[in-house]
C-alpha cells in the first residue's frame, strides 16, 4: 500500500491546519487597518511556512523510507530519488 494512503490521515491533519493558518493570514490582511498589524502578518506568514515545511517533511521522510530505501530494484530507487531531488529543488524555492 502507498505511504499517502498509510499517512492520509496524518497528511490531511496537517494540511487542515495549514488551511486554518493561511485563512487566518488572510483575516489578517483582509482585517489591516494600518502598518501596525505587520508584525501579526509577519508572524502568520511564518506560521504558514513551518507548516507546509513540517507537511513537505512528513511526506518526504516516508517517501524516502518507501521509495527510496525499500525500492526492490536499483532502477526503481534511481527513480524515487530523482522524483525526491526534482521536488526538493521545487520546495527550494
Amino acid at each position: 500500500m502507498s505511504h499517502v494512503v498509510d499517512n492520509r490521515g496524518k497528511l490531511l491533519a496537517r494540511l487542515n491546519r495549514l488551511i486554518g493558518q493561511m485563512n487566518a493570514l488572510r483575516r489578517e490582511i483582509e482585517n489591516a487597518e494600518g502598518d501596525e498589524q505587520c508584525r501579526a502578518i509577519m508572524q502568520q506568514i511564518a506560521s504558514v511556512r513551518g507548516a507546509m515545511n513540517g507537511l513537505m517533511m512528513l511526506f518526504l521522510e516516508e517517501h524516502v523510507r518507501k521509495h527510496v530505501a525499500r525500492a526492490p530494484s536499483a532502477r526503481e530507487r534511481d527513480r524515487a530519488a530523482d522524483d525526491l531531488l526534482s521536488a526538493l529543488r521545487s520546495f527550494g524555492g
